[in-house]
């Protein structure tokens, strides 16, 4: 049976679709380029570059975006499935009402992001970068997310569910709502004032605490 998410991080909403949609007619993103109500199936995308694209209402499969640079990109009520995305540089992107599942994002760079209502599902984002993003109603599930930098992030209401953290870096991070209890913690980078109202279980806060020079006694 799938985890429930705690009420307190909030449930992301779905994506809203048309239930028709057209097939994207085109190969290549022009800037400031509105894509709404299509379905892009195998589009090839890599090394692609434009300013302020917008998808809305886009179902996306089995689609290459690889080492593309579309900076303040847009995505509202997206789905996107087993495509790859790995070395993307979009700094300043937006995600409202999205799911991603399967895809690989290794490497990604969104740095500066604003995600809301988002869902990772058995993603690949080892080594991406959400630097200074900000993170809001947002589950990752069963997702890798070894050596993630969320270097000065803003994630309070996201929810890690079942995930690989080791070696993440949440150094300047606000955690305070973030719920990690059920994904694997080793190895990560964090303070003492990233630490206030995080959601950890009782073996990740013992670990915390030595982290800090506590000793702890029964």
């Amino acid at each position: 049976m799938p985890r429930k998410v705690s009420a307190s991080i909030g449930t992301p909403r779905a994506p809203e679709l048309p239930a028709e949609l057209e097939p994207f007619p085109s190969l290549r993103f022009e800037p400031r380029q509105l894509i709404e109500h299509v379905r892009i199936d195998g589009g090839a995308f890599t090394s692609q570059r434009a300013d302020s694209v917008r998808f809305d209402g886009v179902h996306i499969t089995s689609s290459a975006f690889d080492e593309s640079k579309l900076s303040t990109v847009r995505w509202s009520d997206v789905v996107c499935e087993r495509s790859t995305l790995p070395l993307i540089e979009w700094r300043g992107a937006g995600f409202t009402g999205c799911l991603l599942r399967g895809c690989r994002l290794t490497g990604a760079k969104l740095a500066e992001a604003k995600l809301e209502d988002v869902r990772f599902v058995d993603c690949h984002l080892d080594y991406a970068s959400f630097a200074d993003a900000c993170v809001s109603r947002t589950v990752f599930e069963s997702c890798q997310l070894r050596e993630v930098d969320f270097h000065g992030a803003n994630l309070g209401g996201t929810s890690f569910v079942d995930c690989d953290l080791q070696g993440a870096d949440f150094t300047g991070a606000k955690l305070a709502g973030t719920d990690v209890s059920r994904s694997n913690l080793n190895g990560v980078t964090i303070g003492p004032a990233e630490v206030r109202g995080l959601i950890v279980n009782r073996e990740q806060a013992s670990a915390l605490a030595v982290m800090f020079g506590l000793v702890v006694r029964d």
